[in-house]
Order: C-alpha cells, then sequence, then structure tokens
C-alpha cells in the first residue's frame, strides 16, 4: 500500500556551531520555515511553521547580543524586549537556570553562548528534547520522528515494550527508535562546538517544608500566572468545568483573565449517563457563581460527542510516539473541533490536578519515619477509608528499599499479577506490571533492560511521595504533550496549566501531609483559592467515577477492538500474543487488571498502523526510506 505523506506541523532543531551539521540542512531544507544563526553565522535553530503558515498557540521569541543568542517557544508571556534584556545578562550557558527559574507557562528553552548549545524542555516533560547522532553531527530537536528518519533508525522493541506496562513511569518512557535518546525533563542537552554532547540537570525540586496555609499564595500566584500566559487579547478561550475542584478554579482564573484581555470564555462540561455521577451538582452551583457577560457554558449532553473506544482503529497519523489517551481520542477530537468552530484556539484543562495537587498514599511511608505520632493519626483514617488490612499495611511500612533496589526488584515482577486494590501500595512508583498479552521472550527483554537501569538508578527527590508526584506528573506530561498535537490540529489545542513548571514546584513545596489526609480533599487547592473561588465551590469532596463510561464505550465499540487486533503488528513484533489479546480485550475485561492496559496496547497497535500508512517526513533529493523493525 503507497503511503501518504503527511505535512509536518511546527517543529525545531537545534544545531552544534560546526560544519558537521551542513547535510542535515540540505536535507531538510524545504521543510524549514525559521532559521536563526550562531555569532559565528552557521545556522543555529532551524524550524517549521503549520501548513497554513501559522505556529497555534505556539510563541516564539529570539533575542541577539554580543555572542549569546536565546530562543524561548511555547507558551509563555516573554516579549522580544524582555528576551533581549535577559540575552545581555547571559554570559555563559550555566547562566540560563535564571531565565529557566522565571518562567511562567510551559516552553522550549534554546540558548548560544560563544559556540556553546543548551536545548531544554519543561520539568513535567510537555516540552521534551531529544537528541541524536545524524551523520556525525550531534542535533537535538523537539520530535523524535524527524531524528529517527534522518538517521534511518529501526524500532527498539524492548523500548516498545516498555510502552505495554499497565502504568509505564517517565524513566522507560524512551524514544521507541535505536539510537534517539530524550533529555530527562529537569534537565538540559549541552552541544559543543568541538562535537562534545552532555547532559546537565538543571531544575532543583524545593525542600518540602512548608504548611498549607503557608504554601497556598505561592500555589495561588503559579496557577493564576499559568492560565495568564494562554490567555491572548480579544481571544475566545475554553475550559473545563467539570465541577471538581481541578478544573473549577481553572475555570475562574479565566474568567478573571479573558475579562482583563477582553476576550470571552466558554466552559465546557461532558455530561455522563451514569445516575449516581454527580459532577453536573457541582458544576451548575460553578457556573451560577461564575458569571459575565463574556462567559457561556457548554454541556455536551450524553451522547453529543463521540464514546469511549469510539474510532481506535482509526490510525491517529502525526505523532511521534504512542498516545496513552487512546481511548479518548474521538472525544478529543470533536471537541476541539467544535471549540475550534466557535473561535477557541485554547482548551484548558483540569489534567494535572490529580497528580500535583494531592500526594499519594506512599506519603504514610515517609510520614512514619519523620513524624510517627501524626502517621498513626494519618494511618488510622486511611485504612477507614481503603479498608487496609493491619498485616498488610505493616508489611508495607517495613518495607525500606532504595529506588534502585526497589526498581530492580520490579522488573523480576512484571508478569505477576497487579497487586489487589485492598492493599497499600507505599513503593516508590506504582508497581510495573505488563498484562497477560505480551509474550515471554518481550517480558524477559524488558526485564533485563529494567535492571540495568536500575544500577544506580536515583529518585527525583528523597522521599517516595515526592518521587511519586515528579513522576506522575511527568507520565501525564508526556500523553499532554501529544493530546495538544492532536487538539491544535483540530481547533482548539488541549492546554494543561497544572503541569507548568512554577505550579509544580509550588505544590511540591509544601509537606505532603499538608497535601493530603485522610479527612479533607485537596487542602492545598481548598487554602490557595480561599480569595477567587465562592466557599460553596471549594467544598467538593468527591470524585467523578467513569466505570460506566467505559464498559459503555467497550460494548458499542467492541468492533473498533477487534478490527485493531485483527493480525496486531504487535504480534508480528513478537511482543503480543494475538489469541490471549483478543480473549482478554474482546470478552468481558478481567478483574483485577486495569485499564490503563489495555489502552497502551491499544495506543502502540495504533501508533504502528499509523506509521505504517503515512510518512511523516520526506527528504529533498530522495525518498524516506521505511524504518523496518529492529
Amino acid at each position: 500500500m503507497a503511503k501518504a505523506t503527511a505535512v509536518p506541523g511546527f517543529w525545531f532543531m537545534a544545531l552544534p556551531d560546526n560544519e558537521s551539521a551542513t547535510p542535515v540542512l540540505r536535507r531538510l531544507h524545504s521543510h524549514i520555515g525559521f532559521s536563526h544563526a550562531h555569532a559565528s553565522g552557521r545556522p543555529w535553530v532551524i524550524g517549521g511553521v503549520r501548513p497554513d503558515g501559522g505556529v497555534g498557540i505556539t510563541s516564539t521569541v529570539h533575542a541577539e547580543h554580543g555572542r549569546t543568542r536565546l530562543l524561548v517557544t511555547g507558551t509563555h508571556s516573554l516579549s522580544d524586549t524582555e528576551l533581549q534584556s535577559w540575552a545581555r545578562r547571559i554570559r555563559h550557558v550555566a547562566d540560563v537556570d535564571r531565565l529557566a527559574a522565571s518562567l511562567a507557562g510551559c516552553a522550549h528553552i534554546v540558548a548560544t553562548v560563544d559556540g556553546q548549545v543548551r536545548v531544554q524542555g519543561s520539568v513535567s516533560g510537555v516540552r521534551r528534547v531529544f537528541y541524536a547522532s545524524v551523520g556525525g553531527a550531534s542535533v537535538a530537536a523537539d520530535r523524535a520522528d524527524l531524528l529517527a528518519a534522518l538517521t534511518d533508525a529501526s524500532l527498539d522493541t524492548t523500548r516498545l515494550t516498555a510502552r505495554l506496562l499497565a502504568i509505564t513511569p517517565d524513566a522507560l518512557t524512551e524514544p521507541v527508535w535505536s539510537g534517539v535518546d530524550v533529555v530527562p525533563p529537569g534537565s538540559s542537552l549541552l552541544l559543543g562546538a568541538g562535537g562534545e554532547k552532555s547532559v546537565r540537570r538543571w531544575w532543583q525540586p524545593p525542600e518540602q517544608e512548608l504548611s498549607s496555609k503557608q504554601g497556598a499564595p505561592a500555589l495561588a500566584e503559579a496557577l493564576t500566572a499559568a492560565v495568564a500566559v494562554r490567555v491572548r487579547d480579544h481571544a475566545t478561550v475554553a475550559s473545563d468545568m467539570s465541577g471538581g475542584l481541578d478544573s473549577t478554579p481553572v475555570s475562574f482564573l479565566a474568567a478573571g483573565a479573558t475579562d482583563s484581555a477582553a476576550g470571552k470564555l466558554v466552559t465546557v462540561r461532558i455530561g455522563v449517563a451514569d445516575p449516581t455521577h454527580d459532577d453536573h451538582l457541582w458544576a451548575s452551583r460553578a457556573q451560577q457563581m461564575l458569571d459575565g457577560a463574556h462567559i457561556s457554558h457548554k454541556v455536551f449532553e450524553p451522547g453529543e460527542l463521540p464514546d469511549m473506544f469510539d474510532r481506535v482503529a482509526e490510525p491517529v497519523t502525526g505523532l511521534d510516539e504512542p498516545i496513552r489517551w487512546i481511548r479518548p481520542i474521538a472525544r478529543l477530537r470533536e471537541t476541539a473541533r467544535w471549540l475550534g468552530a466557535s473561535g477557541a484556539t485554547v482548551h484548558l484543562t483540569g489534567h494535572g490536578g490529580d497528580e500535583v495537587l494531592p500526594v499519594k498514599p506512599n506519603y504514610l511511608h515517609d510520614l512514619m519515619r519523620r513524624r510517627p505520632v501524626l502517621a498513626r493519626e494519618h494511618l488510622a483514617g486511611m485504612r477507614a477509608l481503603r479498608r487496609w488490612s493491619v498485616s498488610g499495611t505493616m508489611r508495607a511500612l517495613a518495607e525500606q528499599r532504595s529506588y534502585a533496589k526497589w526498581l530492580a526488584d520490579q522488573a523480576d515482577r512484571l508478569t505477576t499479577p497487579f497487586p489487589a486494590g485492598s492493599q497499600p501500595m507505599f513503593g516508590w512508583e506504582y508497581p510495573l506490571r505488563l498484562p497477560p498479552w505480551v509474550t515471554p521472550g518481550a517480558a524477559a527483554d524488558l526485564s533485563r533492560r529494567i535492571r540495568q537501569g536500575a544500577e544506580g538508578a536515583e529518585p527525583y527527590l528523597p522521599s517516595r511521595s515526592g518521587h511519586t508526584t515528579v513522576d506522575l506528573a511527568r507520565q501525564l506530561g508526556s500523553a499532554v504533550r501529544l493530546a495538544e498535537a492532536v487538539t491544535e490540529e483540530e481547533g482548539a489545542a488541549l492546554q494543561a496549566p497544572y503541569l507548568d513548571d512554577r505550579v509544580l514546584e509550588a505544590c511540591l513545596a509544601v509537606r505532603p501531609e499538608e497535601r493530603s489526609s485522610p479527612w479533607t480533599y485537596k487542602p492545598l487547592m481548598v487554602e490557595a483559592m480561599r480569595d477567587t473561588m465562592p466557599e460553596g465551590s471549594l467544598e467538593r469532596a468527591t470524585k467523578g467515577e467513569f466505570s460506566d463510561d467505559f464498559f459503555r464505550g467497550q460494548r458499542r465499540h467492541r468492533g473498533q477492538m477487534a478490527e485493531l487486533f485483527d493480525e496486531p503488528l504487535l504480534a508480528e513484533l513478537g511482543l503480543v500474543d494475538t489469541a490471549v489479546l483478543r480473549h482478554m480485550a474482546l470478552a468481558a475485561y478481567p478483574p483485577g487488571l486495569p485499564w490503563s492496559a489495555l489502552d497502551a496496547t491499544m495506543a502502540a497497535e495504533n501508533w504502528l498502523r499509523a506509521r505504517e500508512q503515512s510518512r511523516q517526513w520526506t527528504f529533498d533529493g530522495e525518498e524516506s526510506r521505511v524504518i523496518q523493525p529492529g
């Protein structure tokens, strides 16, 4: 079957200050829509814009002073004049730390100082940086598939197997091609003029020492700024309004920001058929309190938007890795299309609030060692809520493995059942488990890779709860990065303010036991929004449950799933057993297996099929070769 050629949207690549990049420039010539040079005159940053000539919601600013060049691209509020001021103050690439620490929003930063290049993304990984050696030149880009095409890279099937884990930690979310690597979020890539390259960690998390009352003003300030940088003058902005304590604060802040910018706000809620769901009660209350001539509300009634699982067999083209949000992909696209037709270019979401506002129960493991008396009180409350057994709780508390040892132990448990929900999970991350349809050979290869990576592995923060918060934010950041690309193509680009660097830092600065409690729901957000939201909207202590949505969609679109898993390409690669996969995915979903396990496999299979049907990159004077599995 002939391949269609997809026209790339916005992208950029950073080049070293030497002649080794010349062949890269020649091959990419027809794709280049903008370029900036080193002080030497050699190309430094090249990139492209969307086919319509725009770059969506992306803002790109550039500044030069002496032998310093700076470029910031993404969602931010920096003007050319402000960046020019920074360029005058930066004398070494290490000075970029101060610029990065001051930035509101979510952006890439690229710098060149005296011929040394620095490239970095965001702490949450919504903005990622990939790098590879292309014909002897070390280059960096914001798209992994571009580097894979330039190097004719083969698929790394072990990295692809890692994407089949029920929950893939950020450390295992690597590019799925051999020879293409990712800069860890919170680190920067340095490219020397002599061809040398190195990765340096620039981000340091704050000490977790504030009370919720002390930390609330910083969170309010950071979230307000995160929303504001995504609101342009006279623009229409959409914002989720589920009624929960994640999306509702964003909507109230967006109301203020759009009012100041003489713009419009459209709040969005997706109706749920489940009669036990209470989102609509809280959303209606918030809508009544959120009133203004520039504000309108849209409720998609049940059945008005595509179901879960709708069109999962339809290849999602243009992505450089599998998108975990494959189950609601049709709903994401249709929502973006409707909002775009209404004039919105931005869709603010509450995604990320669950990851950064509270902490996971493993905070109790840390708390028992810091404040045992308080820990016993929290444990009693949590056991009552979650029905943990005494013996299971005591075993979880007694375990004291380092992160490296915990990770190595997980490598030996990949094919064991997922732990029961009635047992406390106090480990560094969620357990690493492969679904039953992954082949023994693929599981063994991944086990060896994890064991190798565990040697010397260091946690993101010393505490388990802090490490988990950062890991979950980065897992979600990877999904949001791809969802932004999909939705921007349709109309209104999805944006997650909770994943901005400053918001994440404001949450991490608060003691874990002040961010989560058996007796209060998201206490840090409640404290932060007291002066912004009416008291009535801060009282919610429940969260919507979507199993009805899941099973309803699974029943209605079983044919889509059957089509996706008919002669799966994953099986051709030796990664899944087709018979087991089809039986488990198409029959009643097995109890104890997280929905995310099915999502991961659907995402990987869909991505492989999209890659077969559409070619993203063709280069001047040649046809891109089909990249075969390695």
